[in-house]
């Protein structure tokens, strides 16, 4: 295939870092489109701090620069399929294939069924892909099912993980309900249908082909108990205002295999580190802890280095259990695509 030509949609954090890792890996960024404000009309590269211009203006007219050839649309938005239906709905209809870093959309089978297949007939009615990646390509599914394989015998595999909302953008701190009051947010917390950290536990489910008795969710408010500064929101977060969120999931299958997650989201204190860990309970046991983590960075490598199988699937919306295994991309991403 000749060089990739690739859309940004949104020019945050995560697609700012997109756009540098798809330039490096000979990618041609070919537009970028982002909501009204100071960003309208600056050059991506510029922004993107690659220390020169891309001749690419951010835009905020999406018609128009969906309407460019492109191979790929990389989606950084929102993490809900409510609102990300519409763009990737838009994006579909102009025949590009559709790479999201939204959570939900890494598995929406169960908590969107009628907008995910409405996505679907529309990607395979224009011969394109939609797929939902992220953090959690490695981290929730491949690590911890690659691990599974090592087992004789199964009985229980326990996700821990810690996020620093000061490494990502405004959407993860609002989804944390940072700077909140805990009296005020108590109701949304403990009502809310699903989390994002649910949806992720969909992935595991389906490529460990498990059957779903029952998916149980809390959610904590995590309060400061001094003043942090929040640098995704650009302020001082005062005591006893909310700092983070706690998930915690547990999920009963019809093979006996339990599956609990623990996914804690806060502002960390100077010289905490963030980490991933896998604990694996069966023939043999088995845990693995990572840690030197950047997750906004690792969010978005996983996805750039997940362009090439999203181009190469089939057309439809196609999630994570169904591509290849992840791996380092050596050579430009061109390389590695079949279809022309």
């Amino acid at each position: 295939m000749t060089q990739i030509r690739a859309i940004v949609y949104g020019v945050g954090l995560s697609n700012r870092i997109a756009t540098r890792l798809m330039v490096e890996d000979g990618v041609q960024v070919v537009g970028a489109v982002n909501r009204s404000g100071q960003k309208i009309g600056k050059d991506l590269g510029i922004l993107a701090g690659l220390g020169y211009p891309l001749g690419v203006p951010v835009s905020d007219d999406p018609e128009a620069v969906l309407s460019t050839r492109a191979d790929i649309v990389h989606v950084a938005v929102c993490d809900d399929m409510e609102r990300g239906f519409p763009i990737y709905k838009q994006c579909l209809e102009h025949g590009i294939n559709v790479l999201t870093i939204g959570g939900f959309a890494s598995y929406p089978w169960r908590i969107s069924p009628e907008l995910a297949q409405h996505l679907d007939k529309l990607a395979k009615t224009h011969g394109v892909t939609i797929t939902g990646t992220g953090n959690q390509d490695f981290f929730m599914l491949n690590l911890g099912t690659l691990m599974s394989g090592v087992c004789h015998r199964l009985y229980r595999m326990t996700h821990r993980s810690l996020t620093d909302i000061n490494k990502s953008g405004p959407e993860v701190a609002k989804l944390a309900y940072v700077g909140e009051s805990a009296d005020e947010v108590d109701g949304s917390i403990t009502h809310q249908i699903q989390s994002i950290y649910a949806a992720l536990w969909e992935n595991v489910v389906a490529v460990l082909g498990l059957t779903v008795l029952e998916m149980t969710e809390t959610r904590e408010p995590i309060v400061a108990d001094t003043e942090f500064y929040c640098d995704s929101l650009g302020h001082m977060i005062e005591s006893g205002r909310i700092i983070g969120v706690v998930h915690k999931v547990n999920v009963s299958t019809k093979e006996k295999l339990q599956l609990v997650g623990e996914n804690t989201l806060r502002l960390c204190k100077e010289g905490e580190e963030e980490f991933k860990e896998w604990l694996i309970e069966g023939e043999p046991d088995l845990a693995i802890r990572i840690t030197r983590l950047d997750n906004a960075f690792t969010t978005v490598s996983q996805s750039v280095n997940r362009i090439p199988d999203v181009i190469n699937a089939e057309p439809g919306y196609v999630t994570l259990e169904q591509l290849p295994k992840l791996t380092f991309r050596k050579n430009p991403l061109s390389a590695y695509v079949r279809k022309v």
